[in-house]
Formats: C-alpha cells, structure tokens, sequence
C-alpha cells in the first residue's frame, strides 16, 4: 500500500512539472524529455554511472524515444558534476532546473548533497529520484523527493541485530565522521538499535573530516572491550581505520553499511578478511535477465555494474516508467 500511494505521488509530482515544461517550452524542444543526473564525478572515487545511463539513453533513442504523457518523445540527459560538495550540489542543481529545464533529476548519491537539494527542489517542485541516498531525512515529509535504495533506520537495526543476536556480540564500538550526515547518521540508528538489547553496550568514537590519524579513537575503542567495530564511512577513510584498528589490537569482527560497497579496492587488504557489510545490490538477487542487460550496458560504456550504476538503472527506469504513465 504504502509503495503504491509513494507512486502515485511521484506520478503526480511528475505531471506537475511535464505540465509546466509543456507550457514553457512547447514552441522550443516538445520532442525531448530532458532528465538530469547529478553525480559526484570529480569525487577521489572513481564513478562512471553516468556513462552507462548515457548508454541506455542511447539505447531507447535508437528504438523511437520513450512514451511521455501520450507522445514520443527523445530523451536528453543532462549531466553535472556535483564534487561530493554541498555548494557544487546546489550550483549544479540550479542549472538543471534553471538552465536546461529538466522535467526530473537522478541524484545526488551522497545524503549530506541530498538532503539540501531535496529541501529546495520541493520548493521549485520538480522530482528527484536518489539512487544511493539514504539518510531518511532526504525524503521525510517531501512531496517531490524519492529514492531507489534503502534507508539507514532499516539499515542500522538489520546490522545491530546480526551483530546482536547471530554472532553473539554484546559489547559493540562506532568509529564515525560526526559531521556526514550519512556516517554520522547511519551511526545513530545502529547505536540506539544495538544499545537497547539485554546486556548490550556501545562505545561511540566520533572523528572529523580529513582525520588521518585515528590511533587515539581506537586506543580508546580496545580499551573499552569492543568485540565489533561498526565503520559507516567510505572508502577514503576505510582502509586507514581498518588497518590502524588491527594495528591498535582490535581483533574482534568489522561491520560495515553499503557504503563499503561504492569501491571494493580495500577490500583485499589482510585486515579487511572477515569484516562483513550489508549492501542493496547483489548479483546473486538480481533477475537473470535484467542483470545481463544491465552487464551488457556496462560493458558498452566501458564500466562495471557496481552498486551505484545498477541504482542509477533502477532510477532512470522508475523515473520513465512514471513519465510513460502520466
């Protein structure tokens, strides 16, 4: 029930702004149905999704365009680069909106640009679909902001129940950027989830941005006892606090969210085996045939169907799907 009341909503929004872009730009373009991506392409990640929803745009223009609100139309993707910095995000969403005339954007895939963006894309009323946002606070009480992935409430207590209840651990530490809305976010549910079962505790270790020294956290992590060390970050800071943490003497078992999940390169690491992390894409789930189409999209463009580019599909799907049913 609650999807379908989420989709007719999004259905709606949608139409608001197809109604608006029909008005203004009737005598200009009617036969483009202009999309948005934001994305973070300048980040020290390397991300390419972008890439591979140009290719499946490609794809659907060489077929006729898509069904929008009863006409063919030509999709046009309109791409901007959002830094992983709130002040890019914001600029780079105003010229989509303001410039180009998109009809909706896919982005942006961090919740510390989301969250912001959400805020003022309500206020102009144009739909955004998040693919990896997942700070609960990006859609809550929006009409025109929607996501493809989980939430990190969800998220928080899956992990705290696992580390809880299937491997036994009661006493349980978070190392975690204070000031990233995700991290720091992510931190929060698991810590009240895990904290409120019998005979749990939690040692919470918060650290700035651009921390590289995070011996001192952890001396005060092994000191309190953790048998698990739940790490919701990213990469850039994973491998540092994965590697000092064994060598600080922390020997219990790594807990990790999906954000393990946007860059595998640490993952080989002797200290990172046996650390386990929840993720919302996995092959093995995936529908046989959508995954091959999605491989074959990848491979196309040069890229690799990572968790980010397989959202970004799901996203780009969702959002033509709508416009189809306007």
């Amino acid at each position: 029930m609650r999807i379908r009341l989420r989709a007719r909503i999004f259905l709606l929004a949608l139409l608001a702004v197809l109604s608006l872009v029909g008005c203004s730009q009737a005598e200009e373009k009617p036969e483009e149905f202009r999309i948005g991506l934001m994305a973070p392409l300048s980040s020290a990640t390397r991300f390419t999704m972008h890439r591979v929803a140009q290719a499946r745009v490609d794809e659907l223009n060489a077929q006729g365009g898509v069904e929008v609100g009863g006409r063919k139309m030509l999709v046009r993707l309109y791409v901007e680069d959002s830094g992983d910095k709130v002040e890019q995000a914001m600029s780079a969403m105003g010229r989509l909106v303001q410039q180009q005339r998109v009809s909706a954007i896919i982005g942006p895939y961090f919740s510390r640009e989301a969250i912001p963006v959400a805020a003022a894309m309500e206020t102009m009323r144009v739909p955004m679909i998040s693919p990896s946002a997942t700070n609960p606070e990006v859609t809550r009480g929006r009409t025109f902001a929607f996501r493809v992935c989980q939430v990190d409430s969800v998220q928080g207590a899956v992990l705290a129940r696992f580390a809880y209840e299937d491997r036994g651990l009661r006493r349980a530490a978070l190392l975690y950027d204070e000031a990233d809305a995700y991290s720091s976010g992510l931190a929060g549910y698991f810590s009240n989830a895990f904290a409120a079962q019998s005979a749990a505790k939690v040692h919470l270790e918060p650290y700035q941005a651009g921390t590289h020294d995070f011996m001192p956290h952890l001396a005060r992590i092994v000191a309190a006892g953790a048998q698990v060390l739940f790490l919701p970050n990213f990469p850039i800071d994973l491998a540092r606090q994965i590697q000092q943490a064994r060598a600080a003497g922390f020997s219990g078992q790594f807990l990790g969210g999906e954000s393990w999940d946007t860059d595998r390169g640490f993952h080989s690491l002797p200290e990172a085996q046996g650390a386990v992390y929840e993720t919302d894409f996995a092959t093995a789930a995936a529908d046989p045939k959508l995954l091959a189409a999605a491989q074959a999209l990848a491979a196309k463009s040069g890229s690799e169907l990572d968790k980010n580019t397989a959202l970004t599909l799901d996203a780009l799907g969702l959002l033509l799907a709508a416009a189809k049913s306007v």
